[in-house]
């Protein structure tokens, strides 16, 4: 099973550990480093002791997440997003099996860019047995990402009897560049990038 490295900015602040405490229970193969004041060759030196095939690293900026980024090893490509309504709920229950891989589900991204992202994201997510109860959900609107995380109980045949639960996290996502690179690589080739001179009148869908 492939595995997952998650962490933060350097000294991060409670809300920011909170958050990707709250990110690692989304993906069952990840393991949560706590950066302290690690510096970033500390990271990939974990990478390579934990055999990681993804990392996943989260900035602040005054308590609140700000960027996520995606590095897929041990070549890339990284993915870059802005973060917005990030909502961290403490609704965490043992009752959840974490686990269990989640479904995912990947709606309204079917633009170039969007095929590109979506095929970095499903890399993180091992294949769902049968019996996972978890949904994660990526559907695509303007200029973001929106990412949402469920639990369901099926008890019957009608949609009433369908009991669905939001879990931790949920937030925006606006993704803003792609590099061929990791973020380990001393030289990164840009493969895209999103511009201020995008026509606004063209409203971006991803």
């Amino acid at each position: 099973m492939a595995k997952l490295i998650i962490t933060t900015s350097r000294c991060p602040s409670i809300s920011l550990i909170r958050f990707t405490k709250s990110l690692s229970n989304v993906f069952p193969n990840s393991l949560k480093i706590n950066r302290g004041i690690k510096f970033f060759s500390s990271l990939f030196s974990c990478c390579l002791i934990h055999k990681a095939s993804d990392f996943i690293i989260v900035y602040e900026k005054r308590g609140k997440p700000l960027s996520l980024i995606i590095s897929h090893l041990p070549n890339g490509p990284s993915v870059f997003f802005g973060l917005s309504n990030v909502v961290t709920r403490n609704n965490i229950d043992k009752f959840f099996l974490f686990s269990n891989p989640p479904h995912v589900l990947l709606v309204n991204l079917d633009s170039p860019i969007s095929r590109r992202i979506t095929k970095i994201l499903s890399l993180l997510f091992p294949k769902p047995n049968q019996n996972s109860q978890r949904i994660v959900s990526f559907v695509g609107g303007k200029k973001k990402i929106i990412f949402s995380h469920h639990w369901f109980q099926i008890k019957g045949i009608k949609q009433k009897d369908i009991l669905l639960k939001k879990l931790s996290p949920s937030f925006d996502m606006q993704p803003y560049k792609i590099l061929l690179g990791t973020l380990f690589t001393k030289e990164k080739e840009l493969e895209w990038i999103i511009t201020p001179f995008i026509n606004k009148k063209r409203k971006k869908t991803f």
